[in-house]
């Protein structure tokens, strides 16, 4: 009896401690400091699908780093060209979705890639970029599922970048970035059985998500340290892209991945599966790997110009379209 209530002691007196530490870490703000805004927090807005989503009818300057630009969204949040600007349902489209390298961080609407490629003479299609900064590839698997039936979508492309993989990993982005003040939490996927996928995690706002500021402060150093935190879920990634394919394809409609790389060491795995895929590295300027904003190294407007005429080859390619060249 001696010999449990010593146990039972111990255990008890183990609990209060982990519960101060606990105290002391949030009190702390230990080891997320929030003293980083990322600049699409000036735009966007919590979504219980996405985690988070541009807000409606924008009108505004953002701040990019070193840069600014002008973005405008419609009533669902998504970035047009000018105030007012109405996209249509019934027109034949082309979906692009994706993180920041889509939505065109840092550049007005007509230096991105989307934007360029809808500029081009002939092309009959009508563009809409779904692109929002911070996404991942299971953001954009939900995005292109939410916003596919309502248009008349021909096309679907998504851009990969490598930080996909790790983003896919985790629902609180501050396991990434333990210094950044995030809207919310983000949705999160898991592999079950024949290759599915299925939500585990649904997006949160952090008010209400309960979260062990120990637990975490462990995965960040310890865990960190020995290679084991944060995940790379390839896998998983690679299951992702292909559910957006047959989810495309089951509809008739065709499924791209744009395989943003800068070098080749990048990201290449994707040849060795059969999915409709761009390498931005084809055909790619001597100064391609320097195509990029100074401070965050995001994609200039001279990157758009080349990614857009990848694309838009490719697309009179499949589509066996006449197109002047430009």
């Amino acid at each position: 009896m001696n010999c449990f209530k010593i146990v039972g002691v111990n255990c008890f007196i183990l609990l209060v401690l982990l519960g101060i530490i606990e105290v002391g870490l949030r009190m702390a703000h230990f080891p997320f400091s929030s003293s980083w805004n990322p600049s699409e927090n000036a735009i966007a807005e919590f979504d219980k699908e996405l985690g988070w989503k541009y807000s409606a009818n924008l009108n505004r300057s953002v701040h990019f780093g070193s840069s600014e630009a002008m973005v405008y969204t419609d009533a669902n949040g998504i970035r047009i060209p000018s105030p007012g600007f109405n996209l249509s349902s019934k027109k034949p489209s082309i979906l692009f979705v994706g993180c920041s390298y889509t939505m065109g961080h840092g550049l007005s609407y007509y230096e991105n890639f989307v934007g360029q490629l809808g500029a081009y003479v002939g092309i009959p299609y009508q563009v809409v970029n779904l692109g929002v900064q911070a996404y991942g590839t299971d953001q954009a698997y939900i995005a292109l599922k939410k916003f596919v039936p309502r248009f008349n979508t021909k096309i679907v492309v998504y851009t990969f970048i490598g930080d996909h993989i790790s983003r896919n990993g985790v629902t609180d982005r501050r396991l990434i970035l333990p210094n950044a003040h995030m809207i919310g939490t983000k949705p999160l996927f898991e592999l079950s059985g024949d290759d599915q996928i299925r939500l585990v995690k649904s997006a949160k706002r952090y008010e209400d998500y309960w979260n062990s500021y120990l637990l975490d402060a462990l995965k960040l150093s310890l865990l960190n340290q020995i290679g084991l935190y944060p995940p790379y879920p390839e896998e998983l990634t690679i299951r992702l892209i292909q559910h957006m394919e047959k989810y495309c394809k089951e509809r008739g409609i065709l499924f791209v991945l744009l395989n943003w790389r800068k070098t080749p060491n990048d990201y290449s795995r994707f040849s060795k599966f059969s999915i409709n895929c761009i390498d931005t590295l084809e055909h790619a300027p001597p100064n391609w790997k320097y195509m990029s904003e100074s401070v965050d190294w995001h994609p200039n407007s001279e990157a758009g110009i080349h990614v857009a005429r990848l694309l838009r080859d490719y697309i009179k390619f499949k589509s066996k379209l006449t197109l002047p060249l430009q």
